[in-house]
């Protein structure tokens, strides 16, 4: 398992949000105010995890 921490840029939050990830995919996150910001951790996970 392994943490990735980002900050959300989709709203004016801009919440700290830790993403745990197991084989690189998103198996949970934490910190995000709304729902924007859970989706927004999915989709820079994956964009991480391309390189």
């Amino acid at each position: 398992m392994k943490i990735e921490k980002i900050r959300c840029e989709v709203c004016d939050n801009h919440c700290e949000i830790e993403a745990k990830t197991e084989d690189g995919e998103v198996t949970d996150v934490s910190g995000n105010g709304c729902m924007k910001g859970y989706i927004f951790a999915q989709q820079e996970i994956r964009r991480i995890e391309e390189g």
